[in-house]
């Protein structure tokens, strides 16, 4: 079954909501979701009134980690769904622990996050074994047309669409509140209101949707593999990190990355740094300092899209260098 929303978020909303009135999801029911995950997607939940709790990522895949999942799974019968990201956009597959996962329990409800991924409109559950994808096409995604989402559901699932009003003052209040909480290190109260959506319709077919995405996808793979290639030929291999991670943005580990930064910004060029640990904002109480935190305390996302030039990147890759020089 294919879906197709204003948003991504939409998407998983739905097919959340969907499984609660399907009674698939219990009122014990909890989601795996991973600690560096964008802070949105957990006040989905909240609004979908799907129970959740956080797993520490792996520091070699980035992504949630496989061997706490299937602890997880084991240990605990009311676990009923994984939301796996693929961080950084990153084309890594764990192939072999979903079918542990579904071994354990076949029912447990799978949802692959592709939205940093390539668009891919000919996606194979089998290849997966997941049970629902998602790929976006929204502000700052890989293919970034300012709007959309579309994702897979296999077909033995029912989806039941819940009419959702939207107020973009309220997404706006959201987002601040979010940002907020990760900058303070505060918990974050959530407030239920007409959040989730757009008021823009870009596309209501798909098919056209589906020739704009690709026609896009042939201009920004071109950009990213040229911008890419000044970033690995010019940076140091020490501080980059594996290829895989190259698709969304170009990732980088250094020390002192908040100096970095502020040093790229003053130079009238701009990166990112995502994703933060999330989950003490979220009432999740950690012990030790998290893989997520440790990847979070040292990666710089550089942009690698239409908003950056070959020049750019290139006074980008002089500026880090002359930083490492000291």
């Amino acid at each position: 079954m294919i879906l197709f929303e204003t948003r991504a978020s939409v998407i998983l909303y739905n097919v959340l909501f969907s499984l609660k009135k399907s009674g698939f999801l219990k009122k014990n029911s909890v989601f795996l979701i991973p600690l560096n995950v964008c802070p949105i997607v957990p006040a989905v939940f909240l609004k979908a009134g799907v129970r959740f709790d956080f797993v520490d990522i792996s520091l070699e895949t980035l992504c949630i980690d496989e061997t706490l999942l299937i602890r997880r799974v084991i240990e605990d019968k009311n676990i009923k769904g994984i939301l796996f990201v693929k961080t950084y956009g990153t084309e890594y597959e764990p192939l072999e622990t979903f079918k542990t996962i579904k071994n354990i329990n076949k029912n447990i409800f799978l949802i692959d996050d592709c939205c940093l991924k390539i668009p891919d409109f000919d996606y194979d559950f089998n290849k997966s074994l997941s049970d629902l994808a998602i790929f976006s096409t929204g502000y700052s995604k890989y293919v970034d047309i300012g709007w959309g989402g579309f994702g897979f559901l296999r077909d033995e699932y029912l989806l039941c669409k819940e009419n959702i009003p939207f107020n973009n003052n309220d997404l706006k209040k959201l987002t601040n509140s979010l940002s907020n909480s990760i900058l303070k290190n505060e918990k974050f109260e959530y407030i239920d209101n007409d959040w989730l959506g757009s008021d823009v319709c870009l596309y209501d077919d798909f098919n056209k949707y589906t020739e704009r995405v690709k026609y896009e996808l042939l201009k920004i793979n071109e950009h990213k593999k040229l911008i890419n290639n000044i970033y690995s030929v010019g940076l140091d291999d020490d501080i980059q990190s594996n290829e895989m991670f190259w698709n969304w943005r170009f990732s980088i580990f250094v020390d002192n990355k908040k100096y970095l930064i502020e040093k790229i910004f003053n130079s009238d060029l701009f990166a990112s740094s995502h994703y933060a640990d999330i989950g003490l904002i979220y009432g999740y109480k950690e012990d030790t300092v998290s893989n997520a935190n440790k990847v979070y305390f040292k990666v710089i996302n550089l942009f690698n899209d239409f908003r950056f030039s070959e020049d750019d990147a290139c006074k980008t890759v002089d500026l880090i260098n002359k930083y490492l020089k000291g």
